[in-house]
């Protein structure tokens, strides 16, 4: 980690090193700074208990004392409260702080932070994909969408304390997500005998959510175990590589994950959906993350690695810190490439949804503007 090495033995020219948080964690942003020769620092702490006393060593000092004359490693699990914490003390992130626990992130940030990032689309740019869209596939615009309605199926689900929902800026996003999967599949109209996966959904309360409130036979797939994984319906398997039985699933769904698939898998998902499928079953895709040019966007410690699709600009991501190693943005020729015509070659016919303009809730890059329906010809 030659970068952040660097980057911190320079910050000591000009100021104070102090180390926030006095837990277990201390002893990482300890260890960091002795092996780089950095010996003289000092610790900060919100408990008023501990301020004053000494700490390996070390004086623990009141964080009124914070300020833009010392460099901050955050070693706490706690980082975003002290995040926030800091920043109300007029410091920001990687100029005044780091967070100890991400070291090879932000080597990796500092390595690559000439490179390209992200580029913004506006609500014009999103007007013009919706244009060429229908060139190539069915566009729907989405009328259902009512406020009331959605307050209401948010209370239902219960996920406030899950996914943050104080702190989180995104939660209304991920919530709308789950509440557009609701309204397209209509799980009040299943019947006993019909089965749903959510597809990329180690963390996601949503199928349990199904099975203990609706009677869904639902399940849950991730290639990683994740909180529930003590739940037998709760599986780690691979979506290319389903253990479900041809013609057995009713419908499929992907909320913010699609575009994590890796290498060919988006491809190899579809022909995997297409048998499991019943005739007249749907896969939905929410987001369809769609962007003028074809995006691989990966945090910094994953650039230049290997992840990025051929023919498409690998730019870095700063809103998912260091866990992203591909989120994929089609281009309108991508998608048809990739994507539209593999699903009609497998008897899965596509449709986009798109929200109205008033209803895309848009910070840079990220947005849920348009939902991708597959479903298998015919009916049983």
């Amino acid at each position: 980690m030659e970068f952040i090495k660097e980057y911190i033995q320079n910050q000591v020219k000009n100021r104070r090193i102090g180390i926030f948080g006095t837990g277990i964690k201390a002893i990482i942003a300890v260890g960091f700074l002795e092996n780089i020769g950095i010996h003289e620092y000092v610790f900060f702490d919100n408990d008023q208990v501990k301020v004053g006393k000494m700490f390996d060593t070390k004086m623990i000092l009141d964080v009124s004392e914070i300020s833009k004359n010392y460099f901050i490693l955050i070693s706490t699990v706690h980082f975003r409260a002290i995040s926030e914490q800091l920043c109300t003390l007029g410091l920001e992130e990687l100029e005044d702080y780091i967070w100890a626990l991400e070291l090879e992130y932000y080597d990796a940030l500092i390595r690559w932070r000439n490179e390209p990032k992200v580029p913004e689309i506006s609500f014009s740019d999103l007007e013009e994909l919706e244009r060429k869209l229908s060139l190539y596939v069915d566009v729907e615009k989405i009328d259902w969408f009512d406020e009331a309605d959605f307050e209401k199926f948010e209370q239902s689900l219960g996920f406030q304390e899950i996914y943050n929902k104080q702190n989180n800026k995104r939660y209304r996003r991920k919530i709308r997500e789950y509440y557009c999967v609701e309204r397209l599949l209509k799980f009040d109209e299943w019947e006993k005998n019909d089965t749903y996966i959510d597809v990329g959904a180690a963390e996601s309360p949503f199928a349990k959510y199904l099975r203990e409130n609706k009677g869904i036979n639902a399940y849950a797939l991730d290639l990683k175990a994740g909180r529930y994984s003590e739940l037998p319906y709760y599986i780690q398997e691979d979506a290319t590589r389903m253990h479900f039985k041809d013609n057995e699933v009713t419908a499929i769904s992907l909320q913010s994950s699609f575009e994590m698939f890796l290498g060919e898998a988006d491809m190899n998902f579809i022909e995997e959906a297409a048998r499991v499928l019943r005739k007249g079953g749907k896969v939905i895709i929410c987001p369809l993350y769609l962007h003028k040019q074809y995006l691989s966007t990966v945090s910094p410690n994953y650039y230049h690695v290997g992840g990025a699709d051929k023919d498409s600009l690998e730019c870095i991501r700063l809103d998912c810190r260091g866990n992203v190693p591909l989120g994929r943005f089609y281009s309108i020729a991508a998608l048809n490439e990739r994507v539209l015509k593999n699903a009609k070659l497998c008897v899965l016919f596509p449709r986009i949804y798109s929200l109205a303009q008033n209803l895309v809730e848009k910070d840079g890059f990220v947005y849920l503007k348009f939902i991708l329906c597959l479903e298998k010809e015919g009916r049983d």
